[in-house]
């Protein structure tokens, strides 16, 4: 990895962002012969901090994006300290998305559904953002990096629903890698997503399921903590379209109750990727049988509707330390916006990051 990759997400954010207010400064001062107070100063000066959020705010039963939010009508605490929000917008940056399709059997009718109808669903997708797209089981693998030609996802996509493998899925490890190969997006601001398209199972790791279904896994595979370590210490997200038919729910329920299962490693490992979008904040769509294609592009949707939410944190902490995140909407949004009911809307973000 090159070393320019090690620096923090938000340090990196934050170099662009004060570009830009420089270079709004220096325009309004050309602009005016009277130079006023550039607003806000703070920011200049301790923009090296700012920690940026992909937020999601949705109505909980439909899950239709609730618009028209502003700064104002949110609270944000960094362990328990309210913050102030410096940055604000939605639908702002370009999005640096990674595509994984699960090589499990069960997910190859979806994928030929899929790769007929990618390019109509990449569609949804602005010029200025960028995709690559990898399989995953025992480990993940590159089919294509970051790129902007649609064309040449789509390839890619109609690659992925051509292959198929017999090595179990440690998921853990491709969380972890499809984290590194976000952390080559070319886009230095973007949002970093991963976008996993699965049959939410997964295969417990133990000695067996190494021996028979791991062959091509990595000597060392990584941890369920050291994966998600890693999407907090990035900021990236990760996301899911989970698509399981009833076939599918019949053999888990079989393996479930099978104690042999366990032994031999083909129990079901389920809710993994769920749990990793929650501790990140991405969304997770839920569906059985075709239309695929438009279950993507609704995805694709959804995470381009989140907000971007940008803060200094108010005090200072030590290099490593993890610091936890509660992001709610105030009492005065509800008299804002009377459209919001309490209790009937969702507002999701990271569970923290590391300094």
């Amino acid at each position: 990895m090159h070393s320019s990759r090690k620096i923090p997400a938000a340090r990196r954010y934050a170099a662009v962002f004060l570009a830009c207010a420089l270079s709004i400064s220096c325009c309004a001062h050309a602009q005016q012969s009277t130079p006023e107070p550039i607003s806000p100063v703070p920011l200049l000066h301790i923009s090296s901090n700012l920690v940026l959020l992909d937020v999601l705010a949705a109505e909980r039963k439909t899950g239709w994006l609730i618009p028209h939010l502003t700064a104002n009508d949110f609270i944000l605490r960094e362990d328990g300290v309210p913050q102030k929000i410096s940055y604000f917008s939605q639908n702002k940056l370009p999005l640096s998305i990674v595509l994984l399709f699960d090589l499990t059997e069960s997910v190859r009718p979806e994928m030929k559904d899929l790769a007929a109808g990618a390019l109509d669903a990449l569609k949804h997708l602005k010029p200025e953002d960028e995709v690559a797209v990898m399989v995953f089981s025992s480990s993940a693998r590159m089919l294509q990096p970051f790129t902007k030609d649609r064309a040449a996802v789509a390839a890619a996509i109609q690659q992925a629903a051509l292959m198929k493998s017999g090595e179990a899925t440690f998921l853990d490890e491709d969380v972890y890698e499809g984290a590194e190969t976000a952390l080559t997006s070319t886009i230095p601001d973007s949002r970093r997503v991963l976008v996993f398209f699965t049959d939410g199972t997964a295969n417990f790791v133990n000695p067996l399921t190494r021996k028979f279904y791991g062959k091509q896994a990595p000597a060392r595979l990584h941890s369920e903590s050291e994966a998600l370590q890693r999407l907090l210490e990035s900021g990236v997200v990760v996301s899911a379209l989970i698509d399981r038919w009833a076939a599918t729910d019949a053999i888990i329920a079989t393996e479930a109750v099978n104690p042999l299962s366990y032994l031999f490693g083909t129990a079901p490992r389920l809710n993994g990727i769920e749990r990793y979008a929650t501790q990140t904040g991405g969304p997770v769509l839920h569906g059985s049988g075709h239309r695929v294609a438009e279950k993507l592009a609704a995805l694709i949707e959804e995470i381009r509707g989140r907000y971007t939410i940008g803060y200094v944190p108010s005090s200072g902490q030590p290099a490593g330390k993890f610091c936890r995140l509660q992001l709610k909407l105030k009492s005065q949004a509800f008299i804002t916006h009377p459209e919001l009911k309490h209790g009937r809307y969702i507002v999701t973000t990271r569970a923290g990051y590391y300094r």
